[in-house]
């Protein structure tokens, strides 16, 4: 009893520190996964992006075969990605934060397997990993239109 009453304080901090760290499961927010632990899982099996940032952001620079869905419109358009619902899904934003709430909102959807990319979109980047851009992926379907590969 004599270390309780001496150590309030430090019990308190403790008991504070505990909560922020159980607070994003606790909230039904997913797991962050650095770039690595990504790009470690891809190649183990089949993952989706979904990349919710604003349309320029995404037509700048994006994850290859990421499907945009902007965070705004996310909750009106689970149906773009229904039937990923038990498949790994890692959502990119900009910077990692934004990523909870869509994390949320996809678990309330019955998705099973849902995380986030740590540092998002600029962590991507500045590790190195490839991106296209909008505008690459318009010439590309130009080229398959004229019959180029």
């Amino acid at each position: 009893m004599n270390f309780i009453i001496n150590n309030i304080f430090l019990i308190g901090v403790a008991s504070a520190c505990i909560v922020l760290l159980l607070l994003p499961i606790l909230q039904g927010r997913g797991a962050h996964h650095s770039v690595y632990t990504v790009t470690q899982k891809m190649n183990k099996e089949r993952h989706v992006f979904v990349d919710i940032r604003k349309e320029e952001d995404y037509q700048a620079e994006h994850i290859r075969n990421a499907i945009h869905i902007p965070l705004e419109e996310l909750g009106n358009k689970l149906g773009r990605i229904e039937r990923y619902k038990n498949e790994p899904v890692v959502l990119v934003c900009e910077n990692g934060k934004r990523s909870s709430r869509a994390t949320a909102t996809l678990k309330k959807a019955g998705f099973s397997n849902v995380c986030s990319i740590e540092g998002g979109m600029k962590s991507w980047i500045s590790d190195g990993m490839p991106t296209e851009s909008g505008a690459a992926v318009a010439e590309k379907s130009k080229d398959k239109k004229k019959g180029k590969a």
